[in-house]
């Protein structure tokens, strides 16, 4: 049996890819940060290492892993919607890339073709090369929550309503849903999606009433609300629903089955554009 160690600090992400390594006969191991990966290196071998680039120093790591163990193969997930930065392979000789996000049944592919892939020498340094500096990457969209305690600005959204429906057209089409809003107070800002106003309006209303519900709880225990996330699913659908700013919610209805990690990750990225977009700085 092949031993993988998945490095991600998105906790959601790498339980999905995690379970489904295993669902494919891979036993694996998941570590969140650069410690916990080198310790886990320690404790055994492994045949595939995948490696976030999200993480504050992926590429000393992975050039870390792979001189404890030469004949490791490595696998890099870039940054949401990015590719690799040029330095990434000409410092590594890796075995593949995983982009986020991922369609699940194109990943058995992605791994195997990892698993199979020739181990090459790693690339020699450039004549006079500057000695290496700490790599750092900025929080990427999937693993940071949206900026839930800033106020979102009505001109902003009115201004920016093309790109915020872009936006929203593009969630639904990588999670499938069947409708995606975004909410201002108590109302409907903008939406896309196949279902019917009416059906629309009612997931709207459910999505806002959890909120509510929420802080009264959260009242009710003598705290304050910060934010706000939930996922309600029963029988073929799923409600999922996430805190842009104090007045605004992005929620997504889908009819049939759906993977709560990805749904989750591609939502919170979502959230952080329009928040970045009409939220002021």
């Amino acid at each position: 049996m092949a031993h993988v160690l998945v490095v991600d600090p998105n906790e959601a992400f790498a339980t999905l890819l995690g379970e489904e390594l295993q669902r494919q006969g891979y036993e694996v191991v998941q570590a969140g940060d650069e410690e916990a990966a080198r310790a886990a290196a320690r404790r055994q071998r492994f045949d595939l290492a995948i490696i976030d680039m999200g993480l504050d120093a992926p590429l000393p790591l992975a050039r870390d892993l792979r001189r404890a163990q030469s004949d490791l193969r490595l696998m890099l997930i870039p940054l949401m919607g990015q590719t690799l930065p040029p330095e990434a392979e000409a410092k590594l000789a890796i075995q593949g890339v995983l982009p986020k996000p991922f369609f699940l049944p194109d990943l058995p592919a992605m791994i195997e073709a990892a698993m199979q892939a020739p181990l090459a020498a790693e690339p020699e340094p450039a004549p006079q090369e500057e000695p290496p500096v700490r790599e750092s990457a900025p929080p990427s969209a999937d693993t940071a929550s949206p900026p839930s305690d800033v106020p979102l600005e009505r001109g902003r959204l009115e201004s920016n309503e093309g790109a915020i429906r872009r936006l929203l057209d593009d969630l639904a089409r990588e999670v499938s849903a069947n409708a995606v809003l975004l909410t201002f107070g108590d109302e409907i800002a903008l939406w896309v999606g196949s279902l019917p106003a009416a059906t629309v309006q009612a997931v709207a209303d459910a999505a806002l009433q959890g909120r509510r519900t929420s802080a009264e709880v959260a009242r009710a225990l003598g705290r304050e609300q910060t934010g706000f996330e939930q996922s309600i699913s029963g029988g073929d659908y799923m409600l999922y629903a996430i805190g842009v700013a104090p007045q605004s919610l992005l929620a997504i209805a889908i009819q049939g089955k759906s993977s709560l990690g990805l749904l989750r990750l591609n939502a919170r990225a979502t959230a952080r554009e329009i928040a970045s977009l009409c939220c002021p700085t």
